[in-house]
C-alpha cells in the first residue's frame, strides 16, 4: 500500500462499515459457519432482521406465503444468500463525515449490484457475490472524498461530485483511483481476497472477464437511474454488452425489464426514489419524446438566433440618429440593385441631397440642434418618397434617393417634391423656428445603361455642386448619357418640359 492510499485509509475520517457488518465479513470468510452462529448476529440487529423479512416479502423473491420471522426467512434465503444479502444490507449502511452524497453513492451502487447480479445470473455465475461486489465496486469514491472533502468542494457541488468524480480527477487529487483505495478498504474490513483482487485489477484498457461484466453493469445502472435517458445513452450500452459479454439486443432488453423489476424491489426497501420509466420499451419511447423535444429546442434556439443576427444585421445597416438606411447599407446594396436595373433596362435616377448652411445650426445653436434637423430632414425625405424608393443617410448632413423603375420627368418631379417639402419644415429647437433648405444634385439613367455606378455618382455629386454654387435649395439634373456637365440654362417649373440629354436646373428664387 503506498503513502497516499495508506494516508487515505488509515485516515480519522475513513467511513467504516458497521460493527453487525464486520461480524458478519468474519462469518462469511469462514467456510464451516454455522446458520445458527449467523443467525445470532442477525438477530442482533433488529433493523437488519426487519430489512431481510421485507425482502423475503417482495417481488423479489416472490413467495408464496408470508414471512413473518428471521427463522421463516432463513430457509427460503439459504445459508449462503443469508450470509451474503445480510453483509450487503449492513454495508449499505456505511456513512462517514458530512459533505458525501452518502444516499446517492448508494443509490446508484444497489442499481449496479442489481445489474452485476442479473448479469452474473444470465452467464451462469455466482449472482450473490456480484451483487455484494457491485455494491461495494465504487467504495473507494466514498473513501477519496472523505479524505479530501476540502479539495473536492472547491471543485464540484454535492450534486455533481459523483457525476464529475473521475479516476483522472481522483489521482490529480490524492495519487491513487478509486479501485487502488477500495481495495485496499476492503482488505482492511476483511472482505473475502477474491473481491479485493476483482477491483485492484479493474482496468479497462486490458479488460479481464470480471473487468467486463463490472464495466458493463455499471453503465447499465447509470442508463437504469438515468431521469432523461437519450437513445445515444441506451445505443451505447447496448453496444458495450454486446461487443463486451455477447449480449444481444433482444436478451438485453429481457434482462434490463429484470433489473427494472428488482429495482422498484429494492427501492421499497431502502427508500429510494423511482426510476422514471418501468421497461425498456417505456425507456425508448421517452427518449424517442426527447430527441423530438431536443430538435424542436433546437430548431426554435436556431430561429431565435437566425432572427437575432437579422436584427443586428439591419441595426447595423441603419444610421442611429435619423433611422434611415446608412452608408454600409449603401454600399451593399446600390451596386446590385443598379446592376440589376441595367440588366433588367430599366431607368432609374440617383439622387443627392445635402442641408444647406448645415454647419450654421451647429454653431449658433449647438450640435443638439442640428441632430434635430438631421432627423427632421431625415424624415421629410422618407415620408416624401415614393413606397419603393429608397433614402439612405450617406454621411454628415448628406443624403442619397435611389429612384426605381421611373423616366426623367419623374426623377425630377420626385427631386422637386422633396426640396419643396423640406422648404416648407417648422423646425423647432429652443423657442426658435428653424428653417431648413436642401440642393439637390440628380444623375437619371436610361433604361439602365450605364458605364458603372461610380460614374453615375460622380455625375449626381457634379449636378449638386451645380446646385450649390447658383445659390443653394434648388434642383440640378443631367442623365447619365449627357457629354456635357450640368449647368444651370434657365429657370424652369416642376411641370415645364424637360429635355432627357440636357442638364436642366430648377431654380426656385
Amino acid at each position: 500500500m503506498n503513502t497516499d492510499v495508506a494516508k487515505i485509509v488509515e485516515g480519522e475520517n475513513m467511513p467504516s462499515p458497521p460493527t453487525i457488518a464486520a461480524k458478519l465479513l468474519d462469518l462469511v470468510n469462514q467456510p464451516d459457519a454455522r446458520i445458527a452462529d449467523i443467525t445470532k448476529v442477525i438477530s442482533a440487529d433488529p433493523k437488519l432482521s426487519a430489512k431481510l423479512i421485507d425482502y423475503c416479502n417482495s417481488p423479489i423473491v416472490a413467495s408464496s406465503r408470508t414471512v413473518s420471522s428471521l427463522q421463516q426467512a432463513i430457509p427460503l434465503l439459504g445459508m449462503r444468500t443469508l450470509r451474503l444479502l445480510s453483509l450487503s444490507f449492513s454495508v449499505m449502511d456505511t456513512q462517514g463525515q458530512a459533505g458525501f452524497p452518502y444516499d446517492e453513492f448508494w443509490r446508484q451502487s444497489l442499481a449496479t449490484a442489481i445489474a452485476a447480479k442479473l448479469i452474473a445470473k444470465h452467464a451462469e455465475q455466482n449472482a450473490d457475490e456480484c451483487f455484494l461486489l457491485g455494491l461495494v465496486f465504487n467504495i473507494g469514491a466514498m473513501g477519496i472524498g472523505n479524505a479530501y472533502s476540502k479539495e473536492l468542494s472547491s471543485r464540484f457541488s454535492q450534486d455533481e461530485l459523483l457525476e464529475k468524480l473521475s479516476s483522472t480527477i481522483e489521482r490529480e487529487v490524492c495519487g491513487a483511483d478509486r479501485y487502488e483505495v477500495g481495495a485496499c478498504l476492503l482488505e482492511k474490513w476483511n472482505f473475502p481476497g477474491a473481491m479485493i483482487e476483482t477491483i485492484e485489477k479493474y482496468d479497462v484498457n486490458q479488460p479481464s472477464a470480471s473487468t467486463k461484466l463490472f464495466f458493463v453493469s455499471q453503465q447499465v445502472g447509470k442508463l437504469m437511474l438515468s431521469p432523461d435517458p437519450s437513445d445515444r445513452e441506451l445505443f451505447g450500452v447496448r453496444k458495450a454488452a454486446n461487443e463486451m459479454l455477447g449480449i444481444g439486443d433482444d436478451q438485453f432488453d429481457l434482462l434490463f425489464d429484470e433489473m427494472i423489476a428488482e429495482w422498484k424491489g429494492y427501492e421499497t426497501l431502502f427508500h429510494f426514489d423511482s426510476i422514471a420509466f418501468d421497461s425498456i420499451a417505456d425507456l425508448e419511447h421517452r427518449a424517442k419524446e426527447s430527441m423530438v423535444k431536443i430538435s424542436l429546442g433546437m430548431e426554435r434556439t436556431i430561429r431565435e438566433m437566425s432572427e437575432q443576427q437579422n436584427e443586428l444585421r439591419e441595426l447595423a445597416l441603419l444610421d442611429s440618429l435619423t433611422q434611415l438606411k446608412n452608408r454600409s447599407a449603401f454600399d451593399a446594396e446600390v451596386f446590385q440593385v443598379s446592376n440589376e436595373f441595367r440588366r433588367e433596362s430599366k431607368s432609374f435616377g440617383l439622387i443627392i441631397a445635402d442641408i444647406d448652411h448645415f454647419k450654421a445650426f451647429n454653431d449658433n445653436y449647438g450640435h443638439a440642434a442640428g441632430d434635430i434637423v438631421l432627423r427632421a430632414v431625415a424624415g421629410c425625405l422618407k415620408d416624401n418618397c415614393r413606397q419603393y424608393d429608397t433614402v439612405y443617410r450617406f454621411g454628415g448632413e448628406e443624403f442619397v434617393v435611389l429612384v426605381g423603375d421611373c423616366d426623367y420627368e419623374s426623377t425630377l418631379k420626385v427631386a422637386e417634391r422633396l426640396r419643396s417639402a423640406v422648404e416648407k419644415l417648422q423646425v423647432e429647437y429652443g423657442g426658435n423656428c428653424l428653417c431648413v433648405t436642401i440642393s439637390l444634385g440628380v444623375c437619371w439613367v436610361d433604361r439602365g445603361r450605364h458605364d458603372g455606378f461610380n460614374h453615375l455618382f460622380e455625375k449626381a455629386d457634379a449636378s449638386l455642386y451645380e446646385a450649390k454654387r447658383k445659390g443653394r435649395n434648388n434642383c440640378v439634373a443631367i442623365t447619365a448619357s449627357a457629354v456635357r456637365n450640368p449647368v444651370v440654362n434657365a429657370a424652369v417649373t416642376p411641370t415645364a418640359s424637360l429635355s432627357p440629354v440636357e442638364p436642366i436646373s430648377l431654380s426656385l428664387d
